[in-house]
């Protein structure tokens, strides 16, 4: 049940990401440029790192686009109109509310709905499909808890549920990219009715798949309302969010809270218990990373063989990513990077 809330809510929200909006032009019509005060690209990356770290009230609706070339999902896998691939590939909607009182995200379907609602206490994942509701109380975790004012509303380190509020997501982004690009402010436009910067990284790494990152910014409110991810060569981005309506205004904490309807199914997962650390153990390397910036990879160490869906699907080089799988030391793992696959078959000769 752990598991499969995890993947719920992965599913709904980061993810993070993934981090987690604007459906390419046919989403987005074009407004006639604003005329905005001239901005350096870092004075306007500075003002945005700044805003975005403060107490944050936002809400509105998002539109996402994601096609990362994968071929169609089998229901094992999480795909299905209501698996958790369906969060994240193609097209979707959603609504989010974010405040130092807590997160709510929406993903809205034509029949249905799964929300993601957190407090300072609790947390619920609701599924209407199957009238089903998971709740998550804080106290009963054997660590610390993420429902603080920095994980709602300032510069936390967890995506959360805010893989899919471009606010948190884009500035997550910068705050780690920035320093391996370089940056240009390309222009102005109308984002959700907001007149806005657009703020272009383009990274300065030969190996990484990623062509661009763009993050149109609030003029006001200095706050990312989009954000586009764009292979090398492309024209068109491979991920696309951001809001197609937004308001700054005051959230009442009471969107915060969650009461199921009458006749929900209510689940509380099981949490594991996390083992007393021992200082003198050597860290389990289930985990290993190569590179940094743009060409950061990471190589997750399996406890058990690729399901056979999954291992058909692999190795996987996409427009934007690679993902291949490796037997090294008596293990399995997972090579996973923005980059192309030779660059991984090189990492797997440094796995052990």
């Amino acid at each position: 049940m752990a598991q499969r809330t995890r993947t719920r809510m992965i599913g709904l929200g980061a993810v993070l990401a993934v981090v987690l909006s604007v459906v390419g032009v046919s989403v987005v019509r074009a407004d006639p440029n604003p005329k905005l005060a001239a901005v350096t690209p870092s004075e306007l990356l500075a003002s945005t790192l700044a805003a975005s770290a403060g107490p944050v009230c936002v809400s509105g609706e998002i539109r996402t686009r994601v096609d990362l070339g994968l071929p169609e999902l089998p229901a094992g896998l999480g795909g299905g109109a209501f698996g958790p691939a369906s969060a994240l590939l193609g097209s979707q909607r959603y609504k989010v509310w974010r405040s130092p009182d807590g997160l709510r995200v929406s993903h809205l379907f034509d029949l249905g709905e799964q929300t993601l609602v957190a407090n300072h206490t609790e947390a619920w994942y609701w599924d209407s499909s199957g009238m089903r509701a998971e709740r998550l109380v804080y106290a009963d975790l054997p660590f610390p808890a993420p429902g603080s004012g920095a994980w709602f509303g300032s510069g936390g380190a967890s995506l959360g549920g805010h893989g899919f509020d471009p606010t948190k997501l884009a500035s997550l982004a910068l705050t780690a990219l920035a320093p391996y690009a370089d940056a240009t402010v390309s222009g102005t436009e109308k984002v959700a009715g907001r007149s806005a910067y657009e703020l272009v990284l383009t990274p300065s790494s030969p190996r990484t798949l990623i062509g661009s990152i763009a993050v149109a910014i609030d003029a006001e409110t200095r706050l990312p309302l989009r954000l586009q991810i764009t292979a090398k060569g492309a024209t068109e981005p491979s991920i696309d969010l951001g809001f197609t309506s937004v308001s700054y205004a005051p959230i009442d904490p009471s969107v915060f809270t969650f009461t199921p309807p009458a006749g929900a199914a209510i689940s509380t997962p099981k949490v594991p218990s996390r083992p007393a650390a021992d200082a003198h153990a050597i860290p389990d390397p289930t985990i290993r990373t190569f590179g940094s910036g743009f060409d950061t990879r990471v190589a997750l160490r399996l406890d058990s063989p690729l399901p056979p869906e999954a291992s058909a699907l692999l190795p996987f080089a996409g427009p934007l990513a690679s993902v291949l799988p490796v037997d090294a030391g008596g293990h399995t793992w997972i090579l996973f990077g923005f980059v192309g696959l030779d660059t991984l078959r090189g990492d797997a000769q440094r796995l052990a």
